[in-house]
């Protein structure tokens, strides 16, 4: 069961790494395929500036989204016009009765 949350009205687009076979070096080969995902949200965490040699800023971002919506560690998700990486392992969390469900995930771009 699902309730309409007007927090949730960000769509990002999942980048699934998918698993398509083997090269002819026994090497696994991969192929993105994108997909967009609705009822999400999207929330700046903080960001950190390296500035030793040259400047390096990561920004983490949280995610959360519908709890079906298959996210892993191995995904990315665009959202504006910027790609993001999953940081760490997403959390597919439930509730009493449903009407909280969700997967949550931190994100981080690194520039620079």
């Amino acid at each position: 069961m699902s309730i309409d949350n007007p927090l949730r009205r960000d769509t990002v687009t999942v980048i699934d790494r998918i698993l398509i076979g083997v090269d002819d070096r026994g090497q696994d080969v991969y192929e993105d395929q994108e997909r967009e995902v609705e009822r999400c949200n999207m929330q700046p965490v903080n960001s950190t500036e390296a500035t030793d040699d040259r400047v390096q800023v990561i920004t983490r971002w949280r995610l959360a989204g519908p709890p079906d919506m298959g996210l892993t560690n191995m995904s990315q998700v665009r959202f504006r016009g910027v790609l993001y990486e999953v940081d760490g392992d997403v959390g597919e969390h439930g509730s009493f009765g449903g009407l909280m469900d969700h997967t949550e995930a931190f994100l981080k771009v690194v520039t620079g």
